[in-house]
């Protein structure tokens, strides 16, 4: 199953690809058969061979066992090692932050479901459009993607600095792809207009909610959303490789994350993620009926691969990935009883745009031996 490459981005002359990768997974019946020798071994074999600069990865077993590793470096001169300490931005793992307040919403009675858009954003959405927070929470909104608009991208390329208001990335939407509700379309524009409704309907700004909401009460000191280009250190910087020049460029802080309002602007620390990440699965902050609303997957557009409510399953593999401008790439997996999380900072010499954090993660799994295959399952699948 495929879901085309939503945004590309070109910083000078290097041009990167956001969001979705390619990647070939092989799904298997759960088996204790590694060990964390064996799944560390296949974690920097695998950072190394994509040419990925750093990674850090947390693993917790179906047992509660937690594994955290690193490898590489978070600074490529001079060479610092990264370590599990270290923020990276997250990119699209911020969308299950902006679902689950949502989702609280909901659960608390002050907003349904199918409430229209319209009744919520009058000045937004169009009185005879039927767009509901459901279909922008499940990626069916056919309101049309800002991000791959040509206009707002060589506005994007030019003044990569510039701090975008969240009305300000909307204008670039594109013409509707369909009715509301029929088609998926992976839309950063979703989470935009989710984010404004929060806002309209709390009367308080997003990240005040996420503060008193998420953060504060599971103590998390290292998760921020921010709209400059400051990141609070320690940070493992974010690398770009251009394949035409043939160099790295450190583009950590040159990228401001506004134009990813509360669709990809988050930053944290892999202890903080898989932290989120099972509270995210495990139905923090909302009722079970809510719950079993979120895990209603329906297919996208590629075999394999499935949406529910700001959350997404790939062959059994449930949560979400996330990419920011392809200098970071993340992963916050459940599969097969256990929890993965990976954060990766870029690309290096030779690097290509499968050096994330998704394809390190497939070949864990396939390669460390934590699961045995079975003959005949292999599964194809474009991410």
């Amino acid at each position: 199953m495929s879901e085309k490459v939503l945004v590309e981005v070109v910083t000078g002359k290097a041009t990167v690809y956001i969001f979705f990768i390619w990647f070939t997974l092989c799904a298997g019946t759960a088996s204790l058969a590694g060990t964390r020798d064996d799944v560390r071994s296949v974690f920097v074999t695998s950072v190394k061979e994509l040419k990925i600069p750093g990674a850090v990865m947390c693993v917790e077993t179906p047992e509660g066992e937690k594994w955290t590793m690193s490898t590489g470096v978070g600074v490529i001169n001079p060479r610092m090692p990264v370590s599990a300490g270290h923020r990276f931005r997250i990119g699209s793992i911020t969308k299950t932050f902006v679902a689950s307040l949502v989702l609280m919403l909901v659960s608390e009675g002050k907003v349904e479901l199918d409430a229209r858009v319209h009744s919520i954003l009058p000045d937004m959405i169009a009185e005879d459009n039927p767009v509901t927070i459901r279909h922008l929470l499940q990626m069916r909104s056919n309101l049309g993607n800002f991000a791959d608009n040509r206009a707002f991208l060589a506005e994007f390329r030019t003044t990569p600095r510039k701090k975008w208001t969240p009305e300000g990335l909307l204008e670039f939407r594109r013409c509707p792809c369909g009715p509301s509700g029929t088609i998926f379309e992976y839309s950063n524009s979703n989470y935009v207009l989710l984010g404004l409704i929060l806002e309209r309907l709390t009367g308080d700004t997003f990240e005040n909610q996420v503060q008193k909401r998420i953060l504060g009460p599971l103590k998390f000191r290292s998760t921020s959303f921010p709209t400059c280009t400051r990141m609070r250190s320690p940070y493992a910087r974010g690398y770009d490789y251009n394949p035409e020049t043939g160099r790295v460029k450190d583009l950590s802080r040159v990228i401001n994350p506004s134009w990813a309002w509360c669709s990809g602007n988050g930053v944290s620390t892999a202890r903080d993620i898989m932290v989120w990440l099972k509270s995210y699965l495990n139905g923090y902050g909302i009722d079970e009926d809510i719950l079993h609303e979120q895990f209603c997957f329906k297919p996208a557009m590629l075999y394999g691969v499935s949406y529910g409510l700001g959350l997404m399953n790939k062959a059994d593999a449930i949560g979400h990935n996330g990419d920011f401008a392809g200098i970071y790439t993340s992963l916050a997996f459940r599969y097969r009883g256990y929890y993965f999380v990976i954060l990766t900072n870029g690309q290096t010499y030779g690097a290509g745009q499968d050096a994330t954090a998704e394809s390190v993660f497939w070949q864990v799994v396939n390669k460390s031996g934590l699961f045995t295959i079975n003959p005949g399952t292999e599964t194809v699948a474009k991410n």
